[in-house]
């Protein structure tokens, strides 16, 4: 901190002081025998400072100076505003739940990833239609494709499963996966997304937003037409990529629209993501890599929709 110079009166010192801070210049002045010196606290901001005092000596009355110190103390409230938010979105290193176990801090992360894992296992590490795993959560058993009456560009026979009741199938893909590099992939991009939403909002809030991105996101996969090129859908599809990037889309609408909620996605996260499904939706893999475009899309979408009308309107 600097002295810059001195002032007569503390009518003086307060109403310049105040004018520096609405120039975004921290400044304080202190009493002293016969005057009140002015202190500058950034280096950098000194040769400012000094020039302004001297045209404010020759003018102490000039009408710029006018109401400052009125707006000098409401640009501190925001200050102070701005780091009470900041402190309320960290999260102490020592404490709260980064001082928990991963498994405590966020447990409904944690159980979807162990899910996920037993599942590959009990589905002969996603090669094997017959498991019951395979059965009973795809969104519509395997085994139909056998039967001569069955035709999967029917609605009626996708939802076969389904319209008999068994609604979880509208989710449950979400935990099957169809190789070891599907489910690597998805379980270390779900860790970071999923992780981060529920550490900020907790295990309920992620759960709901987890139905919220797998309904229409497993609906647009399930239902579109097999006739749309690389966006074909079918009722043999598998993977949490659909989740995945709505997640995603969720955490980039709180970067871009809700900063203060402390939910963050690195931009070159989203590029990634959105080149690879550019990729998917181009087809330029052909058959060497099937890939949900649908799922992905509307996980997309559904994710940045929740994200947005969920962030406070400024």
């Amino acid at each position: 901190m600097r002295q810059i110079g001195t002032l007569q009166t503390q009518t003086q010192a307060d109403r310049f002081t105040a004018f520096l801070v609405t120039q975004d210049i921290s400044a304080v002045a202190e009493p002293d025998t016969d005057w009140w010196t002015i202190w500058v606290r950034d280096e950098d901001q000194v040769a400012v400072a000094r020039d302004a005092l001297d045209e404010f000596r020759r003018n102490p009355d000039d009408a710029r100076y006018h109401g400052v110190v009125r707006e000098a103390s409401a640009v501190l409230q925001a200050q102070a505003k701005r780091r009470d938010l900041a402190r309320k979105n960290v999260i102490p290193v020592g404490g709260g739940r980064w001082q928990q176990s991963g498994l405590r801090a966020t447990p409904l992360t944690a159980a979807v990833i162990a899910l996920c894992v037993v599942l590959f296992v009990l589905s002969g590490f996603g090669r094997n239609d017959r498991s019951a795993a395979m059965r009973s959560l795809g969104f519509c058993d395997a085994r139909h494709a056998q039967r001569a009456d069955w035709d999967p560009s029917r609605t009626q026979d996708r939802l076969i499963d389904i319209r008999r009741g068994q609604w979880w199938r509208l989710v449950t893909p979400i935990f099957l996966h169809a190789d070891v590099l599907h489910l690597l992939f998805n379980m270390i991009m779900f860790h970071i997304f999923a992780r981060a939403i529920e550490m900020r909002q907790g295990a309920a809030r992620l759960g709901v937003l987890m139905l919220l991105i797998a309904l229409p996101s497993n609906a647009a996969q399930g239902l579109a037409p097999a006739t749309w090129g690389t966006l074909s859908g079918g009722p043999f599809f598998l993977g949490m990529s659909g989740v995945v990037y709505g997640l995603m889309g969720y955490l980039w609408m709180k970067t871009v629209y809700h900063p203060g909620s402390g939910l963050f996605v690195n931009a070159g996260t989203v590029v990634f993501l959105l080149g690879w499904m550019t990729i998917g939706f181009t087809g330029v893999l052909g058959d060497s890599l099937q890939m949900a475009n649908l799922a992905h899309g509307g996980g997309l979408l559904a994710g940045m929709i929740w994200g947005y009308v969920s962030s406070p309107r400024t």
